[in-house]
């Protein structure tokens, strides 16, 4: 089942997008995705760079619950 992004994440990806930030990784794949349609290319960045920051979040949440399990034993 794919996980769609929180709104958080949709939020920070805004908030990015505002303050002229951009990963240039994802934004060349972006583009060679989108045919180097730069107006294609934002969309498809934003989609990358969401489904980035939500898998990013996800992996340091699980990161501190085993650092909180762990200190527990």
């Amino acid at each position: 089942m794919p996980q769609t992004p929180s709104d958080m994440v949709r939020a920070l990806v805004l908030r990015e997008l505002e303050e002229g930030k951009r990963h240039d990784g994802l934004w060349l794949q972006a583009m060679s995705e989108s045919q180097l349609n730069p107006d294609k290319a934002k969309q498809r960045y934003i989609e990358l760079r969401t489904k980035a920051m939500q898998s990013d979040m996800k992996n340091l949440l699980i990161q501190q619950i085993r650092g909180a399990v762990a200190s527990r034993q």
